[in-house]
């Protein structure tokens, strides 16, 4: 099963709105977590009349039926028009309201709510089917079909208290402001404030534009110096370019000179390369001869250190397993020596232990002695209890007597005996008294007492026999780990002699380590007698080479001198070329730049007459908006002019509905616009009995209430009337009037006259629906809907007709 809240996937349909619609007609509304509705409305509310009241005390959540309307078709309530209200505040989580409503020939179903985890959906449906697309895509086809945003329907044919008490206000701005409002003139309001936005904007262009003119002014004035500085550094480039050529084909001619030379001159280079390589291997070869000589002398005194370490360290494997022996003895003497201390560490611990659970025995048990001694009686609590029975047998035995020397009477002899028997009995019952009159609270502390020394007595008979048992295998292991210490022999000859062999261990292991080093440089260096034979060899072959290599090169120096001259020649002429080419290149680039310069002069000269041109436009621009601005949508001029075409009209209606209202007592309403101070306004004027005009403000409140219904009337009946045009006007048929000011009507009759128009006023609306908490007033309706709160704060509707 599908909870109240779940949002069914409806089939997708398209929205064509029908080119008759006739108008919005309210049929059902649901509601379920919505402000004070926290239980579904079961039925839902319908308004199958044509006329409908809605009525309960002040309070009990009327208002909020209408608010319903305006949340499921905008999302949106007269309290959420308050910044700090949001519209979860409204409605609950699991709530929403669910809104049936005609247009024409359609059938729409809008379903609007918050899930139980707070998320939002909306459905809407046309005919039954679904109408498919985001919230955002939903909401646009609502306004599409409604033809009004939440502002137009708020204050199309929805009649509220207080703007009908506005409508009477005693300024005229003020009622100017409500009719502004009713047929959504604030347009031409921002209209007004676009206008003045635009204006300000093309001012400020237009101050800019007179700044870049000026800029662009100085700028065009160097046009003819730059011409003139263009022409000198085109005339300079010429003559530097002939030059240029001159000295490049003296380049030429000294270059082709030079190559004829280059033969001999690569020739002595290669062969005084040579010269040089060879002798610096003559130069590296006498070194290695000389290393090789100085390394084998080196070894030479190496292999007699090498023999000497040796003979030093020949007895070093011996001494270190004679070191080995001493050292696995000593630890093993180390390591029995700490387990028997171990053991005696743990015996001691455990007599400790016994010896002090032993005296803090006997130091309890001395402490009750001492107890025992401070108390004032020596008689325990049997004792006391024996005393005491032998008190009562000898009183029984007394009162016994004395009874039977009553019965004897006439017996001297028995009487003797049992005088003698009474005297022993109160003889003992008087040591029995002298004894119970020490018996007091101290014989059962004493008692007490001796039970808790009996059970101290216990207690350290018990702790002497588990100290044996405990203290006895201790003993044991103590004693075994001390004959296992004597067992191993590790004298302190021993321990000296280890230290010993340790020293020298060290010190011959590294004289080894030196020896094992020697012996790899001797090894590394090789056979040097051999070395120094090739060596020689080598450096006869590089003298002989570099013998014949100078030869070579001192008869090819001759060549090499003539080579460098011209040379010398060819890098002068290049230099002088590479001077006058950059001096020709500084000159193209200054021409090119002063060009360029020229070109951005000439064009910044047709950007000023452009500009100029644009600046006339906006002075014609701004001219066209000081006219809106200061004529057209201030509110005496299209403003006034539309308000001044809707009041001949009102005028002649509200006259109508007044005179229906008051029963022919005023019949005629006067409405003119007027400026006061620095606005304007519209005032109200009433004909009196007296066939005098005068100011609705004259008026009592009743008669006001009469007034301004009469003109409201009026006005939802233009709203209703007004073509169609998208959603700034919207046909409406049903007429909302909450309270309406009903309870300042002060006769019976004034409200049977306003409930009369009302009714006439379904000549217009398919559906009136009023909201007031005057049950003369909802009894005259055939639809009646009856809301009240529960003492929970619950809001409920019955349906009374």
């Amino acid at each position: 099963m599908k909870g109240d809240d779940a949002v069914d996937a409806a089939p997708i349909v398209s929205v064509e709105l029908s080119a008759s619609a006739e108008g919005f007609v309210l049929e059902e509304i649901e509601m379920r977590g919505f402000m004070r509705y926290l239980e579904k409305t079961d039925p839902p509310l319908r308004f199958p009349e044509k006329f409908t009241v809605i009525t309960g005390r002040t309070g009990a959540g009327k208002s909020s039926i209408l608010d319903a309307v305006t949340f499921a078709l905008y999302g949106q309530t007269a309290r959420t028009d308050i910044q700090s209200v949001k519209l979860s505040d409204v409605c609950r989580p699991g709530g929403y309201v669910r809104l049936v409503f005609r247009q024409g020939d359609g059938h729409w179903v809008i379903k609007r709510g918050f899930t139980s985890k707070k998320d939002s959906y909306l459905e809407v449906t046309r005919d039954g089917e679904g109408i498919g697309g985001t919230i955002h895509d939903k909401e646009e086809t609502i306004r599409d079909v409604v033809g009004l945003d939440y502002v137009g329907f708020r204050n199309s044919t929805f009649v509220r208290q207080e703007e009908m008490k506005e409508l009477g206000s005693a300024r005229g701005a003020d009622r100017l402001a409500v009719f502004q409002k009713l047929f959504r003139l604030e347009v031409f309001e921002r209209a007004l404030e676009r206008a003045k936005e635009q204006q300000a904007a093309i001012q400020t262009d237009l101050r800019a534009k007179d700044a870049e003119i000026l800029a662009r002014s100085e700028t065009v004035a160097r046009l003819p110096e730059a011409r003139v500085q263009l022409e000198a550094v085109r005339h300079e480039t010429e003559d530097r370019g002939t030059k240029v050529a001159g000295l490049e084909a003296r380049l030429r001619e000294a270059e082709a000179s030079l190559e004829k030379l280059r033969g001999e001159h690569e020739a002595y280079v290669k062969i005084v390369a040579t010269a040089e390589e060879r002798a610096k291997r003559l130069m590296e070869v006498a070194r290695k001869i000389e290393e090789t000589n100085r390394r084998a002398e080196e070894m030479a005194t190496l292999e007699g250190e090498l023999a000497a370490l040796w003979k030093d360290v020949e007895d070093l494997d011996a001494l270190r397993e004679e070191w080995e022996a001493l050292r696995r003895r000593g630890e093993e003497r180390q390591r029995l020596e700490l387990a028997a201390q171990a053991t005696v560490k743990l015996f001691d611990h455990a007599k400790r232990d016994h010896e002090r659970r032993r005296d803090a025995i006997k130091d309890e048990i001395d402490a009750l002695h001492r107890k025992i001694a401070s108390l004032r009686t020596d008689i325990d609590r049997d004792a006391a209890f024996e005393l005491l029975r032998t008190e009562g047998r000898l009183e029984e035995r007394v009162a016994r007597i004395e009874r039977e020397v009553e019965w004897l009477a006439d017996k001297p002899d028995l009487l003797r005996t049992l005088a003698e028997e009474k005297r022993r009995t109160e003889k003992a019952l008087g040591h029995a008294l002298a004894k119970v009159q020490t018996i007091d609270q101290n014989s059962f502390v004493l008692t007490e007492i001796k039970e808790q020394l009996e059970e101290l007595k216990t207690k350290l008979r018990q702790e002497t026999e588990d100290s044996h048992r405990i203290l006895k295998p201790l003993d044991d292991e103590k004693v075994e780990g001390l004959r296992a210490v004597d067992a191993v022999a590790f004298t302190d000859g021993d321990r000296k002699r280890a230290e010993t062999l340790e020293r020298l261990i060290g010190g011959k292991a590294r004289k080894r380590k030196q020896a094992d080093e020697l012996g790899a440089r001797i090894k590394a260096a090789g056979d040097t007698a051999a070395l120094l034979r090739e060596l020689e060899v080598q450096r006869k072959t590089f003298e002989d080479e570099h013998g014949e290599a100078d030869a070579e090169a001192a008869r090819l120096r001759a060549g090499e001198s003539r080579f460098g001259e011209t040379k010398g020649a060819v890098d002068d002429v290049r230099k002088a070329a590479t001077e006058e080419r950059k001096a020709l290149h500084v000159a193209e680039g200054q021409a090119a730049q002063l060009a360029r310069h020229v070109s951005e002069l000439e064009a910044a000269e047709g950007h000023l007459k452009e500009a100029e041109r644009e600046r006339a436009d906006l002075h014609t621009r701004l001219e066209i908006y000081e006219i809106l601005v200061s004529r057209v949508f201030h509110k005496r001029g299209v403003v006034m002019y539309a308000v001044d075409q809707l009041l001949p009209e009102l005028e002649i209606e509200a006259s109508k509905n007044l005179a229906e209202l008051t029963d022919g007592r005023f019949s005629r309403i006067k409405l003119e616009t007027y400026e006061e101070g620095r606005g304007h306004g519209i005032r109200i004027l009433v004909q009196g009995v007296d066939a005098l005009w005068h100011d609705v403000g004259e008026f009592s409140g009743g008669e006001k209430t009469q007034v301004n219904a009469a003109l409201r009337f009026a006005i939802a009946r233009e709203l209703a009337s007004l073509p169609q045009a998208g959603r700034a006007y919207g046909r409406m048929k049903t007429l909302f009037i909450d309270e309406g000011d009903l309870g300042s009507l002060d006769t019976e009759v004034s409200r049977e006259l306003f409930v009369r128009k009302l009714f006439r006023m379904g000549e217009f609306f398919e559906k009136v629906i009023l909201i007031t908490h005057l049950a003369e007033v909802a009894e005259k309706f055939p639809g009646r809907i009856r809301v009240t709160m529960t003492p929970s704060q619950e809001s409920r509707v019955d349906v009374l007709a």
